[in-house]
């Protein structure tokens, strides 16, 4: 991904530029068959876009709704169900021109008044949305009481100057609020079909949606199905007719079906990388994004900060990621490295001591915590069942009891995927292995889900001065200022050790020579930028 530098305030950001789908090099053959096929694994937790916290729904949602913005194939921000916005000289004031041409798929125009309504559902805290909170960090005037409960929903700063021109209030100037705009949470939402149909509003048979992409089939587990909206603004430039997700949850099934060609992308398990680097480099590509993984705690049941630090303490990173996963790159810092605002957040001392002294600090803390071998700490590891789970809890266990000389006693329990969102969100686990990947380049992204008030902190953390720093920091004008309060930030957390940050995002993985349109350095990828030539799928494939 492209690092975007913080916009003038005063700036006139974008105008009038054109939709970005796939880009085609002239004289390009294409395949006579346009279909895209892919092992998402999980299905997504929701598909109702104000309700979505996981990558697994928004990877559907930018399938069938419109944000005014949204990453190119290029990975620059650009006009999408917007054709234009500007700020004003204060840059308290964001304009957005919608697009005359954009249709509901009932034929119904697409206007500044559904991107109302879904801002305003979105932040009424009667939605329960997980990024209810999101419009507070952007600084939209109002924002904070309306998701407090404090004021009408009507009172969001937010409003439909007319029917194709949506304009935007804000506190105090967010610069990357162009890229916020660009999160699913805040598509437009077809109000009269939610208000008829209530929850099952995302059946397939009552769904009214904006985007590329009509879905055709949905069964939870199986298989969700996907056909090209041909009344979609852009659709002469989207090229792939027909998407097809399967929900299988093994680590293999990518691999083997990419083998046979049936897969255009599919992870490399650890056990096969030797011998995919021998046979197919040129189909090996490299994938970073801004993403960190880390040991979650629920900072009310793993209380003692001397526990969370020494179960962080005792993973070996090198091990993990290399031997075990097959990629990452290990970290002890909450944000990645490259993310903008976090250039002066600093790894923690302890990512780069060996093993051995770290596994003595671990057992010191876990003494002076009163475990023993006698009385050793218990706790459980919530994971997903199936894919690779067991082998991250047969490694934890093991760096755990060995590297603590038998003072922790790690059990397991293997749910099904949804089982383990909702008691994650509920509080009801002791920690499990999850992650965060940027919503837009820049460090808040990270640092607004430990405050004490979000509604996506299920960590369950809280601590008033780091909220202080974070609330100081937004306030800040000056670069290097507002950056060496995010460093503070950090520390705050890792001297907490509200999470134990494990690795950042940085993947190899198979493409086929025959896709194009994908660019594994976007932070959001939308499968309406690719499209297939004409070709062998993989190597060894006709």
């Amino acid at each position: 991904m492209k690092k975007l530098a913080l916009a003038s305030l005063a700036a006139a950001c974008l105008a009038a530029l054109p939709a970005y789908a796939a880009e085609i090099p002239a004289g390009t053959k294409l395949a006579a068959v346009q279909e895209y096929r892919y092992n998402q694994q999980s299905s997504p937790d929701t598909i109702d876009p104000n309700l979505a916290a996981y990558e697994d729904s928004f990877t559907v949602i930018r399938l069938l709704f419109d944000t005014l913005v949204r990453q190119d194939s290029t990975g620059k921000y650009v006009p999408w169900a917007a054709s234009e916005w500007n700020v004003s000289e204060d840059g308290l004031t964001w304009t957005f021109k919608l697009r005359p041409e954009a249709t509901w798929s009932n034929g119904k125009p697409v206007t500044a008044k559904d991107f109302v309504y879904s801002w305003q559902r979105l932040t009424n805290p009667q939605t329960g949305a997980p990024y209810g909170d999101y419009l507070v960090t952007a600084n939209v005037v109002n924002a904070k009481e309306v998701h407090e409960g404090k004021l009408d929903s009507s009172e969001l700063g937010v409003k439909a100057v007319d029917d194709y021109t949506l304009e935007v209030k804000l506190s105090q100037p967010t610069p990357w609020f162009a890229q916020m705009v660009s999160l699913g949470v805040l598509a437009p939402l077809p109000q009269e079909t939610i208000e008829k149909y209530k929850d099952s509003w995302t059946n397939p048979d009552n769904i009214v949606t904006s985007g590329p992409f009509l879905l055709k089939t949905y069964r939870l587990n199986d298989v969700m199905e996907f056909v090209k909206n041909e009344k979609h603004y852009d659709a002469a430039k989207t090229v792939i007719t027909k998407v097809h997700f399967d929900f299988i949850n093994s680590p293999n099934t990518n691999y083997f079906k990419y083998l046979t060609g049936e897969y255009a992308l599919s992870n490399i398990p650890v056990q096969y990388r030797k011998t995919v680097l021998e046979e197919r480099p040129e189909e090996v590509y490299t994938s970073s994004r801004l993403g960190t993984y880390w040991l979650k705690f629920n900072n009310q049941k793993v209380t003692d900060v001397r526990v969370r630090r020494a179960l962080t303490l005792l993973v070996n990173r090198e091990v993990f990621t290399k031997q075990i996963i097959g990629g990452n790159v290990p970290t002890a810092q909450i944000t990645p490295p490259n993310i903008t605002d976090g250039e002066l957040v600093k790894q923690a001392d302890w990512l780069t001591r060996s093993q051995a002294l770290n596994n003595k600090e671990a057992e010191e803390l876990l003494r002076a915590a009163g475990y023993t071998k006698e009385k050793p700490l218990v706790l459980t590891l919530l994971q997903p069942s199936g894919g690779n789970s067991g082998k991250y809890f047969v490694a934890l266990q093991g760096w755990f009891k060995q590297g603590s000389n038998g003072l922790v006693d790690l059990k397991q329990e293997a749910v099904e995927s949804r089982t383990v969102i909702s008691r994650v969100a509920n509080g009801e686990y002791d920690f499990t292995i999850s992650g965060w990947i940027a919503d837009y380049d820049q460090v808040t992204t990270f640092f607004n889900n430990f405050t004490c008030n979000s509604p996506i902190n299920e960590m369950k953390y809280c601590n008033p001065e780091y909220d202080k720093v974070l609330a100081q920091a937004s306030l800040e004008k000056d670069d290097q200022a507002r950056r060496q309060l995010y460093a503070q930030a950090n520390d705050i957390l890792l001297k907490d050790m509200a999470v134990g940050p494990l690795f950042n995002i940085e993947n190899i993985f198979l493409k086929s020579p025959v896709l194009g349109g994908f660019n594994p350095k976007a932070q959001q990828r939308y499968i309406n930028d690719y499209y297939f030539v004409d070709g062998p799928k993989a190597k060894g494939v006709k």
